[in-house]
């Protein structure tokens, strides 16, 4: 029903445990004087006394619950809230002064001296909605709207706190999405250019590479979205995307990769090391004079060391690509303050250090 669109599960589990305990506790304090005093007798009729007043604080806690609460919490209208609750409690007084006294004592003993009786019937019947009992039940109903009140406050508190955490998850899966992206294209480019190279020179060897680039386009495709990949695997792809970069240039490019024969069974985020061997192959080749790319990788079951030391050429090359200011906000984001990231621009070496947590399978 629209009337309890705004009661969550967990807060209908607390206002049922607070009006059980209001319930109970009456029950179980008669209980327990009985036993303790033998001069009271229980009686359910007594009990009876006690428990309409709270009936009727149920139903303005109920009434208050569905159609007041909502009026400040999810509405914001403040005057509304003040205005109806003022009438909810000036119709409980009208209730408290029209109902008038049931005319049964509350405790009667259970045996009583002539004396006794006397002094009894000179004193008007108790009754539970009289005299200064009308102000405890006037503060237990604004015990019972201000507890529903808090219930509500904290309960929407916390959804809104879930949604808040849910909407930044959701902008960050985004916002790495967006910074993949700008990897894959930039990468798609520089093989393709290439590869259109090789197509006249060497058309075989251009039709092999054409091969090697649909399988690891493949991955980027349907892999990459995983939050994490073996390091085996992460191995075998960067030698693909090694294979690919380094296909045009000769003998005078000096290219090494040192990675461990045994691989510790860890996983890592995907596409980590794609940006610095990019950049490599971008900045540290040299078509007039010899050039080198060293790549090295390290790992154990805590961390993962990626090195790559590249010659540079000194050429200013067309702006684009994958700048380091996107490749830290992506490690930012994967990795908070759990990496570090180390690099040396020096006069004639650009060398990078990059040690990140493994994430064990």
């Amino acid at each position: 029903m629209r009337l309890f669109r705004y009661t969550s599960r967990q807060e209908a589990c607390a206002d049922l445990l607070l009006w059980s305990v209001m319930f109970i506790v009456p029950l179980v304090g008669m209980v327990v004087l009985s036993s303790v005093d033998n001069n009271y007798s229980f009686r359910w009729a007594d009990l009876k006394h006690i428990w309409f007043p709270l009936v009727v604080i149920l139903l303005a806690f109920i009434v208050h619950d569905i159609f007041i609460a909502p009026r400040l919490i999810y509405e914001h209208n403040r005057t509304r809230y003040v205005v109806l609750v003022g009438c909810l409690m000036i119709a409980f007084v009208c209730f408290q002064c029209a109902s008038g006294p049931p005319g049964r004592p509350f405790g009667e003993k259970m045996k009583a001296s002539p004396q006794q009786t006397v002094e009894k019937e000179k004193k008007p019947p108790f009754h539970p909605m009289a005299g200064p009992h009308d102000f405890t039940m006037f503060s237990l109903l604004v015990f019972a709207l201000g507890a529903n009140l808090g219930l509500k406050l904290y309960f929407k508190t916390q959804e809104e706190q879930k949604q808040r955490a849910d909407l930044e998850n959701e902008n960050l899966r985004q916002e790495l999405n967006y910074l993949r992206y700008q990897v894959n294209p930039h990468f798609l480019m520089n093989t393709l250019n290439n590869i259109h190279a090789l197509c006249d020179i060497e058309p075989d060897t251009a039709k092999r590479s054409i091969v090697q680039l649909s399988r690891f386009m493949r991955y980027l495709l349907y892999e990459s979205h995983n939050e994490q990949i073996s390091l085996q695997h992460a191995i075998d792809l960067m030698n693909q995307h090694i294979s690919l970069m380094s296909i045009r240039y000769t003998d005078n490019v000096d290219i090494r990769v040192d990675v461990p024969q045994e691989v510790p069974n860890v996983s890592l985020a995907p596409l980590v090391f794609v940006p610095f061997i990019e950049n490599a192959f971008k900045h540290g080749v040299s078509y007039d004079k010899p050039s080198f790319i060293h790549i090295t990788l390290t790992a154990d079951n805590d961390n993962i060391e990626f090195g790559c030391c590249n010659s540079k050429n000194k050429v200013k090359h067309e702006t684009g690509g994958v700048g380091l200011s996107n490749v830290t906000k992506r490690l930012d984001l994967i990795y908070g303050e759990r990496y570090t990231l180390n690099i040396d621009d020096g006069e004639d070496c650009y060398r990078v250090k990059l040690v990140i947590p493994a994430y064990k399978n």
